[in-house]
């Protein structure tokens, strides 16, 4: 019986939560903290891989939507390029034990279900393939294939697929009902994951703020609320989270890769790698670098007038160090900066950029260190929970798999590095006395032109809030 229930809402803003009843309900009832936040980068899968590992990006190998690894380029949304990947990494997707791993370990089962990416669903249990748990991808319409693993799984719902008409999100539609009619009762799930993808789709295409976006919360709202409701029937002990695995912003203006590569010195343009990731860049190097070849590169990247803040081991002016977020020139990838396209501009206006190479320009996005992107909602509600609690402490995605090892009674396997939310439950009340400490990362390539990354620090763990780069 489901003990657990975990929903990540693709692109949920924090500030979004007001627009939505059931879930307002939920935290009003419960807790919500206000200084969540995303992993960096901020996208979808570098967070379904840290939800699943409870590590960061740069242990976990998912830095972006997108990679690049032993020459080639990993779409990480398609389960065939990571199953490329995982043969690249001598047959293991993610380095480190998953909570779907963690759980079969000790007799209990992970299944996850999404309406994103079929990738990012098999990200959030990889153990999946091996027959821990399941991975159920609810997204039959498009150029996606429907997947579901193992196979007994997929041969079992074959057959069941929904059709395209069947009123609004019609993926999610099913994915609810599913997890109620056959998920809990014939799978039977201790703890169980839904990823709702249809909010990000939507903003990708409208920006926020707009009707189709609020048109999208109240859907998503009402689907909850009964997923919820039939869930607890069932078992009426059920933990919830909800969560997103990033924020949201408009774009005020696109980067094309092919202009950032025209950057590059003549001599090195085919020793990198440039990786579009939305409101981010990787940058990857295709052979072995010296340091100085690295750092020309480097400078000219932080040359550029769409430039924000790049996080990369180095001694160029103006470069942040990865702060935590990787160790950039000892990856074994070879991925030497992380490039976030948002900055403010002379006059002193928020600029947010998207990367692109010859495709779609979006009119919303994230995956920069803007706080826009990196903000997100966190609602535990419970019987292991305490109630009508507003938490101050940070808190982000490594910490929720902890979290969850300690509702199932279970140890917390070492090579997960987030903390146990215990001021948010029953398990260790009392245990809120400690304060986070801010902190600031400064780096200057002039007097004109700082960038600055905000961080706070909390029972020995380092939570990155955002980075922003100003020029005057």
């Amino acid at each position: 019986m489901v003990s657990t229930l975990l929903v990540v809402v693709d692109g949920l803003r924090a500030t979004d939560v007001q627009k939505m009843p059931f879930l307002t309900e939920l935290a009003q009832r419960g807790v919500s903290y206000r200084q969540a936040r995303s992993v960096a980068p901020s996208l979808t899968r570098p967070a379904a891989a840290s939800l699943a590992g409870g590590a960061p990006p740069g242990v976990t190998g998912i830095a972006g939507n997108r990679l690049w690894a032993d020459g080639h380029l990993i779409d990480t949304g398609r389960p065939d390029h990571l199953e490329l990947l995982r043969s690249l990494r001598g047959d293991r997707l993610l380095p480190v034990p998953t909570l779907g791993e963690h759980l079969a370990d000790h007799g209990r089962k992970l299944v996850a279900v999404g309406t994103g990416s079929n990738g990012c669903t098999l990200l959030l249990n990889p153990g999946a393939v091996d027959g821990h748990g399941a991975a159920i991808g609810a997204r039959p319409f498009g150029h996606d294939a429907f997947y579901a693993r193992p196979e007994s799984v997929r041969r079992r719902l074959a057959g069941s697929l929904p059709q395209a008409g069947d009123g609004p999100f019609p993926e999610l539609a099913w994915a609810t009902d599913l997890i109620v009619d056959y998920v809990i009762p014939e799978l039977a799930p201790d703890v169980l994951v839904l990823w709702s993808g249809e909010l990000d789709d939507v903003q990708h295409g409208n920006g926020v703020d707009g009707p189709a976006g609020d048109d999208a919360l109240s859907e998503i709202d009402r689907r909850l609320r009964r997923l919820i409701d039939r869930v607890r029937e069932q078992a009426p002990h059920t933990d919830v989270i909800v969560t997103a695995d990033h924020g949201f912003s408009n774009a005020t203006h696109t980067v094309d890769v092919a202009d950032i590569e025209s950057l590059i010195p003549p001599s090195l343009a085919d020793a990198v790698q440039l990786v579009e990731n939305n409101g981010g860049l990787l940058v990857y190097a295709r052979r072995r670098l010296r340091t100085t070849q690295i750092d020309a590169i480097l400078d000219a990247i932080m040359s550029a007038e769409w430039s924000g803040p790049v996080f990369a081991d180095g001694d160029v002016p103006g470069v942040l160090p990865p702060a935590g977020l990787w160790s950039a020139r000892t990856a074994a990838d070879g991925l030497l900066a992380y490039v976030s396209l948002t900055y403010h501009d002379r006059l002193g206006n928020p600029r947010i950029g998207h990367s692109v190479r010859g495709g779609a320009r979006f009119a919303g996005g994230h995956g920069s260190t803007s706080a826009a992107d990196m903000r997100i909602p966190l609602v535990l509600n419970g019987p292991s929970f305490r109630t009508a609690h507003e938490s101050p402490l940070p808190a982000d995605h490594l910490d929720i798999p902890p979290t969850i090892c300690r509702l199932m009674g279970l140890p917390v396997p070492p090579s997960m590095s987030g903390r146990v939310l215990s001021e948010a439950g029953l398990l260790a009340p009392g245990n809120a006395s400690a304060l986070p400490e801010d902190r600031r990362v400064v780096a200057e390539r002039g007097a004109a032109d700082v960038t600055t990354a905000h961080f706070q620090h909390l029972a020995g763990r380092q939570y990155f809030l955002s980075a922003d780069r100003h020029r005057s």
